[in-house]
Order: C-alpha cells, then structure tokens, then sequence
C-alpha cells in the first residue's frame, strides 16, 4: 500500500466508508422490519410472531392472522412505499437542482391524489383498462403532467430554487383544494377513500401490492444506477454537462418518468406521505455526499428505515389508535424543511 498515491488512498478509504454505511442502513431497515412486524396492539410475544413465521404450522390461529393477514403486509408496505419515495425525492432534488424538492412538498403526491380521486368519485373512467388499475394510471398520469409542469418552470433561466419551490407549495394547495370540492359531491364510501388519500395509511397494504413494489422498484434502481455518473455530473450545471456529451434533456425526461411511476404507485398505493422524499435523501447526502453509486441505494434505505420508524410511531404513540403517516412523519419534515429554507436563506444572505 506505500506505492499507492495518497489521493487514491483517500478515495478508496471514503469509498470503503460509504460501502459500510451501506451495510449499516441496511441492517437498520431489516431491524426496523423485524421491530414493526413484533409491535402492534394485540400484545404478542416476539416467540409468537417468529413462531407465526417461520412455524405457522406449530403456532395458533390467531397469531397466524394477526401476522400474515395484518401485521406482514402494512410491515412490508412500510419500507417499499418509504424507499420509492426518497428515491423520487433524490432524484427530483438532483434533476431539478433544487434541495427543497420532494413528491409531497412540490404537488406530485397531490396531483396523484386527485388522479385517483378522479376514478373514485367515477368523474372519469379509462375505457379499455381494467377498473383496478384506472386508478393508478389516472394517478401516474397526473404525476407525470405536474412534474414535467415543474420541469419547466424550474428550466427558466431566471426563476429562483425559491420560486421553484413556491411554485410546487402552490400546486399543492391547488390539488388539496380539487379534493376538497371531490369531498362535497363524494357519495359516503367515495368520501371515506377520498380521505384515506390524504391521510396516508399502510392498512391497505396487501400481498399484491407488495410483489409489484418488489418488482418495479428494483428495476426503477437498476436503470437509475446505470445512468449514476450521468446524474452526479448534473452538479456541474446543465451547460457542462452538455459539453460532456450528455444529453441533459432526455436524461431528465427519463428520470423523471420513473419518478412519476414509482410516485404514483406508492401514493395510488398508500395515500400521500409527507416528507419522507425529503428528509431521507438530505441524510444520505449528508453521509455519503453526491455520488450516485451511493446515495441513490443510500437514499432509499434511509427512507424505508424512515417510514418504518413512522409505522412502528404511528401505532406506538395512543395506545388502540393508528394515527395517520402524514401526521406521524410531519412531525420530523416540517421542523427539518424549515431549517433547510433558512440554511437557504442563509447561504444567499452571505
């Protein structure tokens, strides 16, 4: 190891460092699986819920329910639903330029909602496809018109990371409000899942759901990783890139495509959860910087820990009650999205 230049020996140490964080998320997320699958309000042992897993046989009726029919399926939810969404946060953040940026925060988890809220209320109904999936294609639809609406407002030259962000902050409010006025011409089972939207809940989730997340969000990972040294070099600004033969254009059409895929299936899904896209790719940043290698699997990992720490709270804090996941993961974003408006604010006051 003398005869290695010690710029190469620093990269490899951070590089080494950055693979063990990796680990470490990773056995933070299995743990916070384990942790969120053990605590619920039925009052089962850990024996029993692992009897109940890998011993079904060996174990009572009632466990066996409670554990693969309840407990398994808003479990799994957790860390899929949390790892798509920073994973569309990271991405936004990194095509868009803009720290602020997330699904939640900029109306792309709004406009999926009035997406669906659109076939739920039966205002609109897409002829040749199943009733099933209307609502996730009504959802994916919406997603992909806002954030390629945000797209090109963030493309202005003299439009501010501010304005961009006010921009997306009014969106939201403007699709809150569509499914507000849904609520007053929602029959009384159209305004219960028209509520569940907006309030975001892993009780829905369900084996079916689990197996298209386990299959769509490798593969959205597997093209983003391909393209990793094209999207760390998006820091160096639109024009550099250009000049590196990167066609900055259609990368950022692409990606943001699969963001609006695994958008509108988490929150078609599950509802709108806050402020988890946010929150998880600053951490991983903060960790493991900007290279793509790392903070794309970083950024998912911390966001499926984040969610589960948010399932595991939202069942935890009033004993009977399962508190909404917006409310429960609101209570981290917005204090942490503040200061990263002041930081902001900061940086250009200097």
């Amino acid at each position: 190891m003398s005869s290695v230049h010690p710029s190469l020996l620093i990269h490899y140490r951070k590089n080494k460092r950055k693979q063990w964080a990796l680990v470490i998320f990773f056995i933070l997320t299995i743990c916070g699986l384990i942790a969120d699958i053990v605590i619920g309000s039925h009052g089962l042992t850990l024996h029993q819920v692992l009897m109940a897993i890998f011993y079904p046989s060996h174990s009572s009726l009632s466990s066996r329910i409670i554990v693969w029919d309840i407990r398994m399926p808003m479990s799994l939810m957790a860390p899929l639903v949390g790892g798509a969404l920073a994973l569309a946060g990271a991405q936004m953040q990194t095509t868009l330029n803009n720290p602020l940026a997330d699904p939640y925060t900029f109306g792309v988890s709004s406009a999926a909602g009035v997406g669906a809220a659109l076939v739920i209320t039966n205002i609109v109904s897409i002829p040749f496809i199943p009733a099933q999936y209307q609502i996730v294609v009504m959802a994916f639809l919406f997603c992909l018109m806002t954030t390629f609406l945000i797209a090109g407002i963030s493309s202005i030259k003299s439009m501010a990371i501010e304005g961009v962000m006010l921009f997306g902050v009014a969106l939201m409010f403007g699709y809150d409000s569509v499914l507000t006025m849904m609520h007053y011409i929602a029959s009384e089972n159209q305004l219960q899942t028209l509520i569940f939207w907006q309030m975001g809940s892993l009780e829905r989730g369900s084996w079916g759901k689990i197996i298209i997340l386990a299959i769509v969000l490798p593969v959205v990972l597997i093209v983003m990783m391909k393209d990793a040294w094209k999207l760390s070099s998006l820091k160096m600004g639109s024009e550099r890139v250009k000049v590196m033969g990167i066609n900055f254009t259609r990368l950022r059409l692409k990606i943001l495509v699969l963001v609006s895929i695994i958008t509108s299936l988490a929150v078609s899904f599950v509802g709108a959860i806050g402020f988890v896209g946010l929150v998880a790719p600053h951490i991983a940043r903060m960790i493991v910087g900007e290279d793509q290698r790392y903070f794309l699997p970083s950024a998912f990992l911390i966001g499926a820990f984040l969610l589960e720490l948010g399932s595991i709270a939202s069942k935890s804090i009033l004993v009977g009650i399962v508190l909404p996941l917006t409310v429960v993961m609101s209570m981290v974003g917005i204090p942490f999205f503040v200061y990263l408006i002041l930081k902001k604010g900061r940086q250009h006051g200097a």
